[in-house]
Parts: structure tokens; sequence; C-alpha cells
């Protein structure tokens, strides 16, 4: 392992060497995977992210917070998503009712922002996004990138740039930059086998997520100066369950699971197992392998190369249809039934470049990087009710693609310009990417009308045809399949100046050109300046942009409920459209082409370290967002859609048949700002004999407000609004305005202890039908630990939990219980938590390394 001198001298300015840091960890050679992995927590690490050439972290122009892979591994956590968000109180889970599909795929919001405002990278390049889109929740149209398809094993560290950066990297780059750095070591490995499982569970159903994984790395030298390492990961969790039973009366009715018998009396059955229902967390199985590979051809250039693949199947309940429901033949599923969505995923990047010194002076980069992401979604045991009794069971709903393809060169070099001592850094580069997604129909029973017809029963009084399409979750027909893309290129330049010994600035413009929206300018300036050895100020003020994504554009499903007629009780046929904005339907409704959302970011602040073993950074910031994307949903349905119902009828979009037609479609729909503060602290402190203790204080707060809402372009009538309630509550309250992150590890002799005291802030989430019926959770403190100890047979063994006193969220209150479709209760969680539902998790793990 090589380790520069000048990398552990002690540094009276900016605090701990990487020398004492090294001290805490267990005295086990080969143990740590790499010297700079056991650093990123201190001042001197060295970044990549937000500059063009390495940095100290104390020398950072914007706020940025590094974390290793011991920190990740400590959270216990086995997808990489999980143990940011249980690191850094910036990142939060998104809460809310996700859909189906985001129960597979939940995914992260940095500053309370959507998911699609925030960039990803590895080893410093643009990472795909996922092919499927959030049905619901706050992050409803949203198609980010799936941090779980990276295998954490395979990470070094990871450096969150909290600061606008779509000057320096291009679209998404407005809340901030994820960039997850692979390990590179030459030499040694290790392997790991845990388990881990939830503590508790509600009724009989789900299996308290229990699971296993199994990680592999190794590291190879290649050469006198290459490097290959290698890792593979194994992941299968069961479900868990914190969904209640369905209650025997609602708002005094009572909620009846079979129809009455001929007598008019209760089945029997009402009165035996209620609990139907799996809420939480999917069974799921990850394969993962990964490698990263580095190669000199000469003194003047190295080949690199790294990629990632993971095979993921994830299977979720649906909602219980009971043996009454317009949605079930009685003679096919007596006890009425659950169905279970599924998704295969196949997601690989793969990445190969050419960089070196010395052209002309110049530093360069060029590479060739292409991800795909692959989604097939289907279901199983249930029924499409317009086939009959002879229907399938399990059904292919769609399948999607999404995949990207970046070429990109880059130069950097000093300049002496005589102007002033220290040279002007200079860096530009050009980059081409191709967007393809591809939207394909599921099978024909999937959506097929059979045209079997209910007969009078106690369910439908009178013959009722049945519903098309397979119960459950949406399928895509043949006509709304298609496949999109797009190219853009970029150049962008970056100036970095140190004006002064104390003073340094920094000038980012870009220009992107897309093929279907054109074009997009962004810049960046940032300033810094050292004030005294232990004490700097620094802002920035940017624009920004997220292009809206093919899958914000074109994604299309449909989904078949039925309605009531008010003025005959009579069953209605209810079509619900996922549109794409090129629809006709959500065209004759008011969907036009997406424009991009734009931002204007402002930051500012310091950076302490006045002790030798702290160090302080505080940073207030502001973010405009100006036709932030969010998906309205409109229907005929009822009184209040007429004006809905009549455009679609009048435009000849669908036939005036009887049943109702609804779509939801995505717009430029509001002005948002956020603004808050993020905090980072760090102190060492050293007992002597008794070890050494890292303590960290990490709290993010913010606030988020609508400055304005867009108008509709189309009259929908006085049902309908530009921006639903919930909606506003979903970008306004459904995050909380404080989170909080206390740790300390403790390292002595070859035991190490961390425990993490997270406290989050009131979280609500709003109901259109009125404050009354909102979900409101209380503020709450959990704690975390690990503990593990190093055998000197390299043998490590650890054991620990997140949430450990197994803090749930309220449950609803009876007015918006009975506002949910779900009827579930004892209990009945809110899903405004931002901590989840499912309660405590406990995890051990045994790792070897050599």
């Amino acid at each position: 392992m090589r380790i520069s001198s000048s990398i552990i001298r002690w540094n009276r300015r900016v605090g701990v060497p990487l020398s004492i840091v090294s001290g805490m960890l267990p005295p086990v050679t080969g143990w740590a995977q790499t010297a700079r992995s056991t650093t990123a927590q201190t001042p001197e690490a060295v970044i990549v992210t937000g500059t063009r050439s390495s940095v100290k972290a104390s020398k950072s122009m914007s706020p940025i917070a590094i974390f290793t892979a011991a920190d990740l591994k400590k959270t216990g956590q086995t997808s990489l998503k999980n143990a940011i968000v249980a690191l850094d109180p910036s990142a939060n889970n998104t809460p809310g009712y996700p859909g189906q599909l985001g129960f597979t795929t939940k995914t992260m919001s940095l500053r309370g922002l959507g998911a699609n405002e925030t960039l990803v990278l590895v080893n410093g390049k643009r990472r795909h996004t996922m092919s499927s889109v959030f049905y619901g929740g706050a992050m409803q149209g949203q198609s980010p990138v799936d941090l779980d398809m990276i295998p954490m094993s395979a990470v070094d560290h990871i450096e969150i740039l909290k600061d606008g950066a779509a000057a320096q990297y291009g679209s998404d780059a407005i809340a901030g930059v994820v960039n997850i750095i692979l390990k590179s070591a030459d030499h040694g490995g290790s392997v790991d086998v845990g388990y881990n499982q939830y503590g508790s569970s509600v009724g009989p159903l789900g299996d308290y997520g229990k699971g296993g994984n199994l990680n592999y790395n190794q590291g190879f030298r290649i050469g006198r100066d290459g490097f290959l390492n290698l890792t593979a990961e194994f992941v299968g969790n069961q479900s868990t369950n914190y969904g209640g039973y369905v209650p025997k009366t609602q708002g005094g009715s009572p909620v009846l699971l079979y129809p009455l018998l001929a007598d008019g009396s209760q089945d029997p059955r009402e009165n035996g197992n209620r609990y139907r229902q799996i809420s939480g967390s999917p069974e799921s199985e990850r394969q993962s392998v990964a490698y990263n590979l580095e190669i000199p051809l000469n003194e003047k250039i190295r080949f690199y190369s790294y990629a990632t693949y993971t095979h993921r199947t994830s299977f979720v309940a649906a909602w219980y249809r009971p043996s009454n429901s317009q949605q079930n033949i009685m003679s096919v599923y007596p006890d009425g039934y659950l169905p279970t969505d599924t998704t295969e995923d196949n997601d690989f990047q793969f990445t190969s470049g050419l960089k070196g010194d010395n052209f002309f002076g110049w530093h360069w980069d060029g590479s060739v990087n292409y991800g795909r992401n692959d989604s097939s979604i289907g279901i199983q045991n249930t029924i499409n009710n317009s086939l009959g009794p002879d229907s399938p069971h399990n059904f292919h709903l769609q399948s999607l693609a999404n995949s990207e393809l970046t070429a990109d060169f880059d130069i950097r070099r000093p300049f002496r310009t005589g102007l002033f001592k220290d040279p002007l850094q200079v860096a530009a580069g050009i980059e081409y990417r191709y967007q393809q997604y591809e939207v394909n129909a599921g099978e024909r029973s999937a959506w097929a009308d059979g045209g079997y017809v209910n007969p009078a029963s106690y369910v439908f009084p009178t013959a009722t045809p049945a519903l098309p399409f397979a119960s459950g979750l949406g399928a895509t027909s043949p006509s709304q399949a298609g496949t999109h893309a797009r190219m853009n290129g970029a150049f962008y330049l970056d100036l970095t100046q140190k004006v002064t010994d104390k003073i340094t600035v920094a000038l980012s413009g870009r220009d992107e050109q897309y093929s279907d929206f054109g074009n997009a300018l962004s810049g960046k300036a940032s300033l810094r300046y050292q004030i005294t050895p232990w004490i700097a100020l620094r802002g920035s003020a940017s624009n920004g942009f997220h292009a809206p994504t093919l899958q914000q554009e074109y994604f299309q499903s449909t989904a078949l409920y039925y309605s009531i007629l008010p003025s005959t009780n009579q069953l209605v046929q209810s079509y619900t459209n996922y549109a794409s904005v090129t629809n006709a339907g959500a065209r004759a409704l008011g969907a036009t082409p997406l424009k991009p959302e734009t931002s204007h970011n402002f930051s500012a602040g310091f950076v302490l370290t006045p002790l030798k073993r702290l160090d302080i950074s505080l940073d207030a910031y502001r973010i405009d967002i100006f036709n932030q994307i969010v998906p309205i949903s409109v229907s005929g349905a009822g009184v209040s859609g007429a004006t809905v119902l009549n455009i679609l009828h009048q435009e000849g979009i669908v036939p005036n048949d009887g049943r109702y037609y609804g779509y939801t479609y995505e717009r430029n729909a509001a002005h948002t700002r956020a603004m808050g503060l993020d905090l980072q602290a760090h102190y060492l402190s050293r007992f002597g004999r008794a070890g050494n203790v890292l303590w960290t204080v990490m709290m993010n707060q913010q606030q988020h407000q609508i400055m304005r809402v867009n108008p509709l372009n189309v009259n929908l009538g006085s049902g309908v609004t530009a921006l639903y309630r919930s909606q506003i509550g979903n970008i306004t309250a459904i995050y909380p305005r404080n989170t909080l992150r206390l740790s300390g590890t403790w390292n002595i002799d070859n035991w190490s202890t961390t425990v993490r005291v997270s406290r989050y802030s009131k979280t609500q989430l709003w109901s259109d039908r009125g404050a009354a019926y909102d979900q409101t959770v209380a503020p709450a403190w959990l704690m975390d630990f690990d503990v593990s100890y190093t055998f000197p047979n390299r043998i490590r063994v650890s054991a620990g939990g997140n949430n450990v006193f197994n803090h749930r969220p309220q449950t609803l209150s009876k007015l918006a219980q009975s506002a949910q479709s779900l009827l579930q209760v004892n209990p009945n969680y809110s899903y405004a938590s931002a901590y989840g539902l499912d309660g405590s998790y406990f995890y051990g793990r045994v790792s070897y390394s050599w």
C-alpha cells in the first residue's frame, strides 16, 4: 500500500492526522481496504467531487459529506441507499405511500427535493436512471438512480456534494451530487456473511424481513502499478408486515369479507382470521458483481475500466380483494385473494477510458460509459375478470428499459497568467449523451377484454360487464408501447484562481443542447476566504436544470376499477391511464411538452478548525426551482368529473359508452423554494489506554414553500385544481424540517463500538379532504448501535441494531382512517414517517480479511 509521507504528517491548521485515525482501527494488517477509507471523515481527506482536481475536504468550496466503507458497514444495512440515509440527515427515505412498485425500489431524497434532482456519479461518471416510474407518494412520477443496484461491498467511500452543480456536471444536480467511489486496492480482500431481521411483526403474515448476505472482495496487482478489484454480493430478504386486520365495522357500517347468506345473515367466516393484508418491505433477492480496473499502458497513459451488474427479483403484496369484491369471481377465489406484484430487474453499467498527463501540458481523460436498466413487471395470484373463471392467475404486465450512452473528453492544466502568484486552474470538456427508453406491452391476457359478464348476485344487483385488465396493478397495451430516444451534447469550462493566500475564486459554465427541447445554459460562481488558519468563509451562486426524463414524458399504463354512479347506484367501469404527455387524452386535458426544471441556488457558510482534532462546518442554502414537474390526475368519475368526461367525448378521445375515464400526466406545475442549514462537526477524543472516541454531529434544517402555481391549460371543472392539497403537502410538509444525527465511535484495542442517536421533527401527510383528515407523525428519537471485535486471526464479529427501541409512527386518527381505501386497523401506521414503519432492525455479521 503506497502512502505519501505528506499525507500522514500532522497538520496543525486542519486538525486530525491520518496516523491518529488509523491508530483507532483494530491493529490487523489488511483490514482497512485502503488508506483513504480510514480518513474520509477527517479534514485531511482528499475529495474529487465538485472540483476538477483533488483537494482536501477542509479546502472545499462547497459543503461535502464523506462516508467510508467502514461507515456504511456500521449501519448494518444491506442496501446502499438505506446506509446513506442512516448516516446523512440531509438524505431521507421517500415518505408517503409509494405505490406497489415504490415498495420494490424506494428512493432517496436530498434536502427534501425530488429524487430526480440529485445527480449520482460512479467514479465521477454519470449513472443511468431506473426504467420504472413511481406511481404514488411524494416521488410520484420520478425515475431516479436506483442506488441499491450498486453493490455496497464494492464501495470505497461516498462523497455527497450539497450544492447546485449543474454547471459542472449537467442535468439533475439541483439538490446536489452523490459520487460513489469504488474500491481500488491492489491486494488483500475480505469475505462477509451476515444475518438480519426486524424485531417485530404484525399478525401472522410476513416473516420479520429475515434475510442474509454474502459479500466477497479481492484486490489484485497488475504489473508494477496497475490493479484489479473484484466484488461479488448476494442478498436475500423475506417480507415484513405492519398491516393490521380488516375491521368488522367502519363508520358504523359493517365491513364484510364474504357475501351475506341466503337468509340475510353474515357468513360465519366473518368471525375468523381478518389479517388479510401484507404491508411492508418486499421479499427480494439480489445478486451483484463489480470490478474496478486500472492499467498503465506507458509512463504517460493509463487505461481504466469499471462495471457493475445486478439482478434483482422482488415480490410485493398488492391490496387484498375479499371474497365479495367486485374484482373477484367467487368460484375462483372463494376466500378472496391477495395479488403479488413481481419485478425482475437486470441493471448494469460499463465504463472504459484512457487518461494521461502532459499532452502539451494538459492532463486529459476520455471515456465511454453505457448503462442500462431492464425491468419486467408482472403480477401473480390474481385474475382478469373479463376472461371469466378460466382466466390465468399470473400475468406479465409490461417490460421497461432505460439506457444511456455517454462519451466525454476532459482536459485540465494550470496557466501562469502573471497576474497572481498562483496559477489559474483551467478545466474544460465536451460530452455526448444518447438516451433511449422502451415501453413494451404485457401479454394479451393482462390487458384484454374477454367480454365475461358477472351474473346478478349479492355483489352485482344486475348482470354487469366484468372488469378487463389483470386486477392489482396497471398493465401496458400495445397501443401504449413505444421506443423513444434523444441526444444531447455539452461543453463546459471551469476556472479556479487563488487570488491571494486567503481568497480563492471559481467560475463554471456549461452549455447543453438537447434534441427534444433545445438549449440549457448554467453557470456557477464560488468564493472561499480563509480569514485565519482556523476559520474560512465560503459561498456560491448558481443556476441549474433538470431535464425531464424520458420516463416522465413517455411512460404509460392502464388500470381499472368500479365507480358508483350516484344517480342510480350503478357500478360503472373506470379506466385510469398513466399517460405520456403525447397521449391524445392527456393532450385534450391540457398536457403539453415538458420543459426543463430550472433552479437558482445560493449557499453561504463557514468552516472552523479551532482545535487540533475538531472541525465544524455550517452552510445555509436557498434553492428556487421553476417549472417543477408534478403529475396531475383528473378523472371523469362522479359529478365533479363531468367536465373532464365531456372534453374527452367532444374530442372523440374515448367512446360515450357509459364508462368513466381518467388520466394522470406530468406537467410543469409550480415554482418552489427550499431553504435550510447543513451542519457537520467531528471531534476526536484521546483517552490513552482507554482508547479514542470520534464524535460526530450532523444536522439538516429545511423549509419548503410554494411560491407560485402554474395555471391549467384547460378548464377541467371546479373539481380539478392545478395543484391538489395532498401534492402541496408532499412538497412542504412530508419531510422533517429538522433531522439530527449524534454519533460516537469508541475504539479500544480490538473493540469498536458505535452509538448513533437520531431525531426527526414532525411530518405530515396532507389530505385532499381537508386538514381534519391529515396524518401527523410526532417528533421522534431513535437509537442505533454497532459493536465489533477483531480476533488476531483477522476474523471480525459484529452485531448491532437500528431503531433498537422499536419506535413506530402514530396510527391514523378515525377520520384519517375513514379516508383510506385500504381498510386495516390495530395498527394502521401513517406513511408520513421519515424513518419507516417496520420498527426495530437487528443484524449480525462475521468477516474475514486477508
